[in-house]
């Protein structure tokens, strides 16, 4: 049998395939708001650390997560659960990404042209990624607010890297905070919430789908409550809100601010469309949170930025697919320890 490699396993510990997904914000924000002229130093040193600040994130969830994912059937593979990677080898983990932040925290201060007070926001920062993915389900406030942290620790770097680039407007930085801060809050109330509704129910825990009373069916079919549907309803429309006013407010040809806005609300008319299908009960929830609203959401957001920062827009999407593509392999089991799991 082919043994599971070091890298392997801790690129599964800290979901490094999905790193430039959720840490693509990072540069997009100072890149917006500067159309595109930044230096490639401190972009570079920002992108990094939204790498690693999604990875802290995968590794600190995982440890507080670990009884609980013990008892889930679903998260048997998990190489804390399985062994595969000992809580020590996971702390250690944590503390090198930590002191790797710190580094390139300095860097993007000398390079850019901040101060202290990039600094200052990178500790506030990973200081709520800490709180949020330690006391995600956990009681400590109503689950909608914690969801609503993660949107906001995921939609600010948007705006808190342009302190290292120092645009002179920030309007366009606090558009993409919203706006991914609005996706990623859906994210967690949507994929997030249903793929372990039922566990997550077993075990106690708390989260917003389950305070609205959501039930699945034997099938895994999805039967909302009025409370639900209403909180999926005010997220699309602040989505598609969102969306408009960072196309509307581009220093772009009208021309091309509707054409961006058409295929905008074709594009979020389809994500609507997927989640009618799983409120509808046309589907069942995909066990794996793999929601398509998801990439749509994220072609949404890399359209309404064309019209600021096209080139570095074009740069930003691409490499983002690359890094998923060229990494995706490091989370994928070896067939024959997939059948040792099973």
């Amino acid at each position: 049998m082919r043994k599971d490699s070091g890298l392997r396993r801790y690129s599964r510990l800290t979901r490094v395939h999905a790193a430039s997904a959720a840490a693509f914000v990072y540069p997009l924000g100072p890149l917006v708001a500067a159309g595109g002229d930044v230096s490639p130093a401190p972009v570079i040193a920002v992108s990094a650390l939204g790498v690693l600040g999604h990875t802290y994130g995968c590794t600190v969830n995982d440890l507080a997560d670990l009884e609980s994912d013990r008892r889930n059937p679903a998260r048997r593979r998990s190489v804390l659960v399985s062994g595969a990677i000992s809580i020590t080898g996971a702390r250690i983990a944590l503390g090198v990404q930590l002191a790797l932040a710190v580094v390139l925290t300095i860097f993007a201060t000398v390079a850019g042209e901040s101060g202290w007070l990039f600094a200052v926001g990178m500790t506030v920062l990973f200081a709520t990624v800490t709180f949020s993915n330690t006391h995600q389900k956990r009681r400590i406030a109503h689950p909608l607010v914690m969801d609503l942290l993660f949107g906001v620790n995921m939609g600010a770097p948007a705006v808190l890297c342009c302190v290292v680039t120092a645009p002179h407007d920030l309007t366009p930085a606090w558009l993409v905070a919203v706006v991914f801060g609005i996706h990623m809050v859906l994210l967690n109330v949507v994929a997030g919430n249903l793929k372990d509704l039922e566990h997550d129910r077993a075990v106690g825990d708390d989260t917003t789908a389950l305070r609205a009373g959501v039930r699945l069916t034997d099938s895994g079919r999805l039967i909302p409550t009025h409370s639900y549907l209403l909180l999926l309803c005010v997220l699309l429309l602040g989505s598609v809100a969102s969306l408009l006013v960072l196309v509307l407010a581009a220093p772009s040809p009208a021309g091309h601010r509707a054409v961006a806005t058409a295929v905008l609300l074709v594009l979020q008319g389809v994500a609507c469309h997927s989640l009618w299908t799983l409120v509808r009960q046309a589907r069942a929830v995909d066990p794996n949170g793999r929601e398509r609203y998801l990439g749509l959401n994220f072609f949404s957001l890399m359209v309404a930025c064309l019209l600021w920062a096209p080139l570095a827009t074009v740069v930003v999407a691409v490499l983002t697919a690359v890094w998923l593509v060229l990494t995706r392999g490091l989370v994928t089991l070896p067939t024959r320890e997939q059948e040792k799991i099973a």
